[in-house]
Order: structure tokens, then C-alpha cells, then sequence
């Protein structure tokens, strides 16, 4: 990606989350990334192209910083509270910051359903092979490692759904982690 691409996203995530989904117009986000509105047609045919786009690449950045995060950390208990805060956490705080969260997260789960199911894969798969690393055997509970990895994900994405604040959101995800780790036989 060029670094012009990147300005760009970057500059729809901050605008989506501004306006809503609705809202937004590729004006305002031509105008947010400092590039003239036909260099953003010109990349991006429509507002729902580059929405699908800033949905990959916000997925592709949270990613990427949670498995380097995870290079200094050794403990699957120091992983998961990685994951947590530049996961759920850091969207939790980035969609708070819009005046209208739910017509946000209806626009996103609207027009990119196929990219946020593409990243739920990615992080399933990435879950399934760092528990894999810590409990070979899939642990106490004898189930699936693959089944343990898509119930993380799946629970931490749905955790801060309707969450009334931040504590509500952290004290889920604390009772989650205490969760897995008790089916691998790890608390």
C-alpha cells in the first residue's frame, strides 16, 4: 500500500467515526486526507469501495500491531490482555467518538460484511495457532483448539456490543479471559 493510500484510510477512519456512515461524504474525506476529490475517485470508485477498504485496513493495523505487541510478551495471559486493549478496547474507544455509534455500526456491518468476515477468520485462525503454542493439546476441557480460538474471537468482537461503558466492556473481557484460560487448564 502507498503511503498516499494509507494517508487516505486513515483519514476515512477518522471521518467515518466523526460523521457516521451516512454522513460521510468522499468530499470530507478528500478534504481530511489533503488530496483533491477526483485523486480519491480515482482510488476508490464510491463512499461503500472505500469503506470496505478502511474496514480492511483498520483489521490489517490492529492485527499487525497486536502480533508484534505479541513478540515481547512470553505468557498467553500477557497475550490475551494485548489483544484486549488493541482490540476490543481500541475499537471500543474509536466508535465511542462518534455522535451516533449505531448508525456507524450499521453502515460498517452493512456494506462491509464479506471484510469484517474475512478478518473474523484471520484473527480465528491466528487465536487457534497461538493456543496452540501455549497448550498443544487443546487442555482441560478436551475441546478443539480450532473451537476454543472461534469462541475468543467471537465473544471478544460480540463483548463490546452494546457495552453501557468501558468497565462493563474491560469486565467482560476480564470474566473471557478467565474463561479460556479455565478450559485450557491454565487459571
Amino acid at each position: 500500500m502507498t503511503s498516499r493510500n494509507a494517508k487516505v484510510l486513515d483519514a476515512a477512519k477518522k471521518v467515518f467515526a466523526r460523521y457516521g456512515v451516512g454522513k460521510t461524504t468522499m468530499n470530507d474525506i478528500a478534504r481530511e486526507a489533503g488530496v483533491a476529490r477526483q485523486t480519491l475517485y480515482n482510488a476508490y470508485p464510491g463512499k461503500d469501495e472505500l469503506l470496505r477498504a478502511t474496514v480492511q485496513h483498520v483489521a490489517d493495523e490492529i492485527l499487525g500491531a497486536v502480533t508484534a505487541a505479541w513478540e515481547d510478551a512470553d505468557t498467553l495471559d500477557e497475550k490475551l490482555d494485548i489483544f484486549f486493549r488493541l482490540g476490543p478496547l481500541g475499537w471500543y474507544d474509536l466508535v465511542q467518538s462518534s455522535p451516533d455509534v449505531a448508525e456507524l455500526l450499521d453502515g460498517v456491518h452493512t456494506v462491509a460484511r464479506e471484510e469484517l468476515s474475512v478478518a473474523h477468520e484471520r484473527w480465528t485462525a491466528l487465536f487457534a495457532d497461538l493456543l496452540r503454542d501455549h497448550v498443544p493439546d487443546g487442555g482441560a476441557s478436551g475441546l478443539p483448539v480450532d473451537d476454543i480460538a472461534e469462541f475468543l474471537y467471537s465473544a471478544s468482537t460480540n463483548a463490546k456490543y452494546n457495552a453501557e461503558s468501558r468497565v462493563v466492556l474491560e469486565k467482560r473481557l476480564a470474566v473471557l479471559k478467565s474463561s479460556v484460560l479455565a478450559l485450557l487448564g491454565r487459571s
